[in-house]
């Protein structure tokens, strides 16, 4: 943006003392500037050697403050990050808090404002509003309606008990009715668990731009085996960039996003992804605060299952452990942090995938036992009834395939099957695309590489396949392959950073990062095996 122009004396400036810390070098012409010192009834202790460049250096900033304005301060405040102004730096915070509602919709504050101030004037928007409640006290009646905008729940707890709630109750009177946002914020700290079906928009984060993501996965290069990586794609910079690493290594594990919260479910936490490296531990991220934490584990371990999100609950359907296949499947209330089980599967089934469609689950494909060709099956899953009902089977038998949901059809995606005579794998391009309304399957372009293994969602209107396998070729792949359903089209999109299969995706609102910082999370890393 167009910098303002700051009025300054004419003339060539001045040079202050380099020992001083944070000069300024040329400001001031030098007559105007020592005329300016000596007229300011200063004692004459304040011009010591040692407490002259200290005054120097407020001189400028007491003079700089005065010309703040609406068309220099940003100017001003990159001149006070270069010369480490910290008391010019806060008089400017300040100024920008007070006319937030008008400059952080002009072209140079959208522009121009670094993230990390950004974040810092957000999160003093309770101070503003507080501040402007209490200059007029008319201003009272407005307090509920006011306060209904500031996100408490992300407060931390002790902030919330310590320092607003004090601070709420003597600024304002009882009759606001602004203490409940109080009690409801300490109610979602103490209800852990249960915070995705506590959502609200002062719980959400101040953002409505969705990320799509990556979990995990078995990697190609050796010695780096599963991968503990969480990355999302920053279409800017063409690159993927990572959010947080898992607690735990895992590859053909389930994610599924449910109230603004990443849940990373079972998996194998060995490259030999059989049913003995099977977990059933379940680990939340939550982006508002970067940390995750572990929550009840499944009743059964499962690796090559599916897990859905719908209405307050997470659904984990079939997949493998020790024991072999499994038909079973189960349900987790994050309001109880507890699994249930619910009406089973009519067939032991593995190696399948699953959608989700207004409230449905839907699971096609896979097989239960290790030789033999896959299945066609298309099975729909009823939670107000408990029951599974079968619906027209695919077209083309397949497992290890993705699918997802894209306005209204569901899509399953390419995958792999046995060949009956020769039991020889091969990889399966075709893409089918099925109606609930109509129950009807119809072919839509193939894949342009092969995919079994890959992870699948659906952002900004179009189907992104990550990565995958091809058992022909015996190859991983970090390919991303995009749909465009209008062009009925594949095409190539950003590569992942490493070739992977076993990984999951997933699309949710993400925090801001800071330029030039990595993430920390607030669990360490470890591994696990299982319960």
């Amino acid at each position: 943006g167009q910098r303002g122009e700051l009025p300054v004396p004419s003339g060539a400036g001045l040079y202050l003392q380099p020992e001083a810390p944070g000069l300024l070098h040329r400001l001031f012409h030098p007559a105007e500037f020592w005329h300016a010192l000596f007229h300011a009834e200063l004692p004459p202790e304040h011009f010591h050697p040692k407490t002259l460049p200290v005054l120097v250096v407020d001189f400028c900033c007491e003079y700089l403050e005065n010309e703040v304005s609406e068309e220099n301060y940003l100017y001003l405040q990159e001149l006070a990050s270069i010369y480490n102004l910290k008391r010019l730096d806060s008089y400017i915070d300040s100024f920008i808090l007070q006319n937030f509602g008008t400059l952080s919709f002009t072209p140079n504050f959208l522009q121009n404002i670094s993230i990390q101030k950004l974040c810092q004037y957000l999160g003093n928007l309770l101070q503003a509003a507080l501040q402007w409640l209490t200059q007029y006290p008319e201003r009272e009646t407005e307090a509920y309606q006011v306060l209904d905008n500031i996100h408490f729940p992300l407060i931390p707890k002790s902030d919330l008990l310590h320092r607003v709630k004090p601070a709420v109750c003597s600024l304002l009177p009882k009759e606001a009715n602004c203490e409940g946002f109080i009690e409801e914020a300490v109610n979602y700290h103490n209800n852990i668990t249960a915070q995705p079906i506590l959502q609200n928009k002062r719980t959400a984060l101040r953002t409505n731009e969705e990320r799509l993501l990556f979990v995990g996965g078995e990697v190609s290069e050796r010695c780096l085996e599963l991968s503990d990586d969480t990355c999302f794609l920053d279409t800017k910079k063409g690159q993927w960039v990572t959010e947080t690493p898992l607690p735990a290594r895992r590859s053909h594990h389930c994610v599924a996003v449910l109230g603004g919260f990443i849940f990373i479910a079972g998996g194998s936490f060995s490259r030999d992804n059989g049913g003995d490296a099977a977990s059933n531990l379940l680990y939340r991220y939550d982006p508002r605060c970067n940390q995750w934490i572990k929550v009840a584990s499944m009743r059964q371990r499962r690796v090559d299952f599916y897990l859905a999100a719908i209405t307050d609950m997470l659904v984990a359907v079939g997949g493998r452990n020790e024991n072999g296949a499994l038909s079973s499947a189960e349900t987790y209330s994050p309001q109880k942090d507890s699994w249930s089980y619910i009406a089973g599967l009519p067939r032991f089934t593995y190696g399948h995938a699953g959608t989700v469609y207004k409230e449905f689950v839907y699971i096609s494909g896979g097989h239960d036992y290790q030789i033999g060709p896959y299945r066609k099956n298309l099975l729909c899953y009823d939670y107000r009834t408990d029951v599974w009902e079968e619906k027209r089977p695919m077209i083309t038998a397949r497992g290890w395939h993705s699918m997802c949901t894209l306005e209204d059809n569901i899509y399953s995606i390419g995958g792999s099957d046995d060949n009956i005579e020769t039991m020889a794998r091969f990889d399966i391009l075709s893409v089918e695309s099925y109606s609930p309304q109509c129950n009807q399957w119809t072919r839509v372009s193939s894949l342009l590489q092969a995919n079994s293994e890959s992870g699948v969602a659906v952002w900004e209107g179009k189907i992104y396949i990550l990565g995958g396998y091809s058992w022909e070729d015996t190859i991983f792949s970090k390919t991303v392959q995009v749909y465009d359903k209008e062009k009925n089209k594949w095409y190539r999109g950003t590569d992942l950073p490493k070739a992977i299969a076993g990984v999951s995706a997933c699309v949710c609102a993400l925090k801001p990062q800071k330029e030039d910082k990595k993430k920390k999370t607030k669990m360490k890393k470890h591994q696990d095996r299982g319960r």
